[in-house]
């Protein structure tokens, strides 16, 4: 028996081979994909302790003092205690100093870092003159900068000095609470602390960062997230206001890549477990019937004394053997030549250190082990299943029937000969139409995948362009008004000039200036007392408070020109600045800062006032937390149309409810992490939603957005705007624009790019190997019944036109009633997908793209049936003389 496998696999060289393909080719391209993603999660766990990643950071609004840090460091001490890091930067626009489109880019600037969050330098040197600046990586690649190359901070000129990424910026987020990442315009960079001087005086805004490493690096994440929430406390207490506080592994500038690995690796084992199991069932199809077209011999065999599992491991041989040397190579093919393509799918989306290859015997099993075991275990059960007849009804051609005589399904007469013809083929061959519904509904998933994600993307992209109601939305770290007199402009500027310097210089002014007034109403008093009763004794203590007065007189003058010299003024500025500042009621609650730059009365008529803070809410089954954004806006908002708030009323943006499920009446709990309070909203039904289902905002009005979270009435963090405003840098947050939007939608769909070609051929692949093994084993089957059409004087094109014609309405129908299943499967997997991450995409699946799946998927099918066509051609008249029985 032995002697039948080299004819059997010579006979059926082309089903063998396509199973050999899709096995091979499907576990080649998984084991490269595992083993690149393994070595970069091990990459990427080493970078912790080697590059000394931050485990958080909290961001003030302003600079946090000596005693605030300390007391936010006590507050900790239960725990092992903490160290601060100051990690400030400024967001500079980035522009070529040659070939520059015009395009707004951001460089999320830092001053080199030797204590936390070291950087990896891949090319050039770390920035060591005033002018030079390390750019990240990925950003350098997408905007075709390189070493040596020069480009303008903010308007000033420096020389790329390194080409580098940093362990806290391996995603490039704008805001951690993006969707995605954004590489092409968006990027990270290092300068000396005189450059980053520089950059501030160029008016770029600080973000005053404070990274923070516990010294017991292996806390716990509950005692981690209990030290965070006392830092955060103590901070306040002590006065400084804290906009941000992100743990580490909340931080999706250093946990996003990481995650998207193993999201990635789960999605690519989980194919080649289908395809596998679709692989297997089609080598039952094809076994049993090789097994039924030799029924006879096999009957023969077992009357002759042979055992069934002798017969059943003949049978098994050949798919074993394909099996196993499919995922041997598969497997080889994989860590030679597709580690280094799947590596650089990541590589050019994430800023990470040099790559190498981390060996991983899990994956070996996972991908050679596991799938070969897989397809000879599904394949035997098939056949033991199809074994359990009897020598006379395999001699009797009864190896498909349940028992005794087959007996084939009584037809309609008034049916004509074509059609019962027909439909005999697909009764005959239910088991296989079946399987390629199956393999044929896979595919189609995968190519509409493909297909529907750019105009996905696209639609996502629009809606986040769309979403903004104004050319500029401003956010403020405190409320500054734009509306004010020159005179108090002036006033807050000088206040504003002060505060730029060291507190250590005004405090020692302020204390010279009250000795001196201390010393002064002394002095007065001596003088009074020497009036009243001119005596030596007295005329000798005002003589000595005098010089008294003097000497802190001089103090005070010395004083002040330390500070002047700090403000980079004379003495008589400096005074001028601290009476003008002086006359500034700073600490009322009621005054606002006034926008020292004046935008000019048209600007600002036409700016809105708005406020906004953001809630977390539990997605539940451990998917993290979402953020939600809550504003506070006009009722009669100019900007935000058509969106009804006041009374009350509570808004809720589509998106949150696509994405949650959240029914008519239903209260919301929303959590704010840094005051550890829990907030309610009703959703009061379809009247109050609002936008597209990518908006996931929770709108109020502004008095009720006050009320809510016990600010002043007058309270505000941001304006809306058509026309672009000058703000002061001190106040300044940040400037979200419809370009803004723009980017993120086009970096998605860059990323998405190199995966639809992907997706889009794997489906073809699949789609022609499918269709060519089932449809085969349907032509094959019928080999005798071809034999005697051509025996009674049937053409080859009638023949064609009969089986061809047959299998042909089968494929269309399953593409066809396939459709509504993958596009719910899409969205189901969709919404599991990305359930994890911030946002709301909505599968958006056009006509063309269906009718191109269904398009593509026939057209694969025309090239299987053009080779069933020369098989029905090659079927030998010899065929029907064949003994049946």
């Amino acid at each position: 028996m032995a002697r039948r496998l080299p004819r059997e696999l010579k006979n059926n060289i082309g089903k063998y081979l396509g199973i050999f393909l899709l096995m091979c080719g499907a576990i080649a391209l998984t084991s490269g994909f595992l083993l690149a993603a393994h070595s970069i999660g091990s990459i990427i766990d080493e970078m912790r302790d080697e590059y000394t990643i931050e485990d958080g950071r909290a961001i003030t609004a302003f600079e946090a003092t000596d005693d605030q840090l300390e007391a936010a460091a006590d507050a900790v001490e239960g725990v092992g205690g903490v160290t601060f890091y100051k990690n400030f930067s400024i967001d500079a626009d980035i522009k070529k100093s040659a070939g520059d489109d015009g395009t707004k880019r951001t460089l999320r600037t830092y001053v080199h870092r030797t204590e936390v969050d070291l950087a990896s330098y891949c090319e050039g040197v770390e920035p060591q003159a005033d002018d030079e600046v390390a750019v990240d990586r990925v950003f350098a690649k997408n905007n075709g900068l390189a070493v040596g190359d020069t480009v303008e901070l903010s308007g000033r000129t420096y020389t790329i000095c390194g080409i580098m990424t940093q362990p806290d910026s391996q995603a490039l987020f704008l805001n951690n609470s993006d969707f995605t990442i954004n590489t092409v315009t968006f990027g990270v960079a290092e300068v000396t602390d005189a450059g980053f001087a520089a950059l501030e005086d160029a008016g770029g805004a600080p973000t005053y960062t404070y990274s923070f490493v516990f010294n017991d690096r292996d806390l716990s994440v509950a005692d981690r997230t209990d030290a965070e929430k006392n830092m955060v406390k103590a901070l306040t207490d002590a006065d400084a206001r804290v906009d941000d506080l992100i743990d580490a592994d909340s931080n999706q500038g250093i946990g996003y890549a990481r995650d998207d690995v193993d999201g990635d690796s789960a999605m690519w084992t989980t194919l080649l477990d289908i395809i596998i199991v679709i692989m297997a069932f089609v080598f039952v199809v094809l076994t049993n019937a090789t097994i039924e077209e030799e029924s006879a011999i096999i009957g023969t065999l077992l009357a002759s004394g042979y055992r069934k599992r002798e017969i059943v491991l003949h049978y098994l041989a050949l798919p074993a053997i394909v099996g196993i040397l499919a995922a041997g190579l598969g497997c080889a093919l994989g860590i030679a030549f597709f580690t280094e393509p799947m590596r650089n799918l990541y590589y050019g989306s994430y800023s990470l250190p040099p790559f190498h290859v981390y060996w991983s015997w899990e994956i070996f099993v996972k991908c050679a082990v596991v799938p070969a075991a897989a397809l000879i275990l599904i394949t035997l059960v098939g056949l033991l299943r199809k074994m359990g007849k009897t020598p006379l009804q395999f001699l009797r051609h009864e190896a498909s029937g349940k028992s005794g005589t087959k007996r084939g399904l009584r037809l309609p007469e008034r049916m004509g000969f074509v059609a019962r013809f027909r439909l005999r083929i697909f009764l005959r061959n239910l088991g296989n139409f079946a399987t390629l519904f199956v393999g044929v509904a896979f595919a189609s998933l995968l190519l509409l995948f493909g297909l529907a994600i750019l105009p996905t993307m696209t639609h996502y992209a629009d809606n986040l362009e769309t979403s903004l109601v104004a050319e500029h939305q401003y956010t403020l770290k405190a409320p500054l008004e734009l509306s004010g007199t020159d005179q108090e402009r002036e006033q807050w500027a000088a206040l504003e000039r002060l505060q730029s310097v060291d507190g250590a210089l005004l405090s020692a002014a302020q204390d010279a200036e009250d000795e001196l007034k201390d010393v002064a109403d002394a002095a007065q008093a001596a003088a009074d007392a020497f009036t009243a009763s001119p005596t030596a004794n007295n005329m000798k203590a005002a003589t000595d408070a005098l010089d008294e007065v003097e000497a802190k007189k001089d103090v005070l003058y010395a004083r002040l020109d330390e500070l002047a010299a700090a403000l980079g003024c004379n003495r008589d500025e400096a005074i001028d600045l601290i009476d003008d500042a002086s006359q500034i009621d700073a600490d009322s609650d009621g005054i606002h800062p006034v926008n020292t730059v004046d935008n000019g009365e048209g600007k600002v008529a036409q700016t809105e006032k708005y406020a906004i803070y953001q809630l977390q809410y539990d997605r539940g089954e451990g998917n993290g937390t979402e953020t939600v954004s809550i504003y506070g806006i006009s009722p009669d908002s100019r900007y935000w149309k058509d969106l009804d708030v006041g009374g009350n009323r509570v808004i809720f943006g589509r998106g949150l409810l696509d994405k949650f499920g959240w029914k008519e009446g239903q209260k919301v709990e929303l959590n704010d992490k840094y005051e550890e309070k829990d907030y309610s909203l009703e959703y009061a039904g379809d009247d109050f939603a609002w936008g597209t289902k990518s908006d996931m905002n929770v709108y109020l009005s502004i008095d009720d957005f006050n009320k809510l979270f016990g600010n002043d009435t007058a309270y505000f963090n941001g304006y809306v705007s058509d026309e672009t405003l000058e703000l002061d840098a001190r106040y300044f947050a940040s400037d979200t624009t419809p370009d803004d939007m723009r980017a993120v939608g086009n970096q998605f769909i860059g990323m998405m790019s190199s995966l639809i070609g992907m997706m889009v051929g794997l489906a073809v692949f699949i789609f022609l190997l499918f269709m060519y093994l089932l449809t085969k084993a349907v032509i094959d089957r019928s080999a005798r019944s071809i034999s005697y059409m051509k025996v009674f004087g049937y053409r080859d094109g009638e023949i064609s036109h009969l089986y061809i014609r047959s299998i042909t309405l089968c494929v269309v129908a399953s593409l066809l009633l396939s459709l509504p299943v993958i596009i719910g499967s899409l969205t189901a997997i969709f919404r599991a997908m990305l359930l994890a991450y911030n946002g709301n995409i909505e599968i958006y699946v056009p006509w063309w793209s269906m009718a191109a799946c269904v398009g593509i998927g026939f057209a694969t099918y025309l090239v299987v049936a053009l080779l069933h066509t020369c098989s029905i051609r090659h079927v030998s008249l010899a065929e029907a003389l064949k003994v049946q029985e």
